[in-house]
């Protein structure tokens, strides 16, 4: 038994943050990241560069796409979610997603405006340094109860 207060104390919301980066659910995780994200940079690229848009409204407008097919595919492949509460679970999706938005918009516009990348560089650089916060985000908040059901279902 290890003393209160020994070096060991600081450790365990690191184990738990270990834990919660489960090998099944982050690989699907990041293969629907992938087809999400290329729905997402194809409508960006369609977007800027065949109709013109400006490329921080294009990036807005292809992230909510890729949002609604990561949502959709993440709730019943990656985290095996049958719960009806549509509603109260896409809220907390794109409140999550929001968050995420924010940054892959300063990190285009950075890359672009001060650093002189191609927008499309800096989308993928955007997405990449997003995708752990999107992944812890979804899967402690909004698809939680979906894991722990499965979880319990598997005991």
């Amino acid at each position: 038994m290890k003393p209160a207060g020994s070096f060991f104390d600081g450790w365990t919301g690191a184990g738990n943050l270990l834990v919660s980066f489960s090998r099944e659910t982050i690989i699907g995780f990041f293969l629907i990241g992938i087809v999400s994200s290329l729905v997402d940079i194809g409508l960006l690229i369609f977007l800027t560069g065949y109709c013109g848009i400006w490329y921080l409204y294009s990036a807005a407008l292809s992230y909510c796409c890729g949002v609604l097919v990561s949502y959709i595919l993440n709730k019943y492949f990656t985290f095996h979610d049958r719960k009806r509460n549509y509603f109260s679970q896409f809220t907390m999706f794109v409140v999550i997603s929001f968050s995420c938005l924010l940054v892959n918009l300063c990190i285009i516009w950075l890359a672009v405006e001060i650093f002189s990348l191609n927008y499309i560089a800096a989308k993928i650089i955007a997405t990449v340094c997003s995708f752990f916060w999107n992944y812890y985000g979804q899967s402690r908040i909004t698809f939680r109860t979906g894991i722990n059901q499965e979880t319990n279902s598997r005991r």
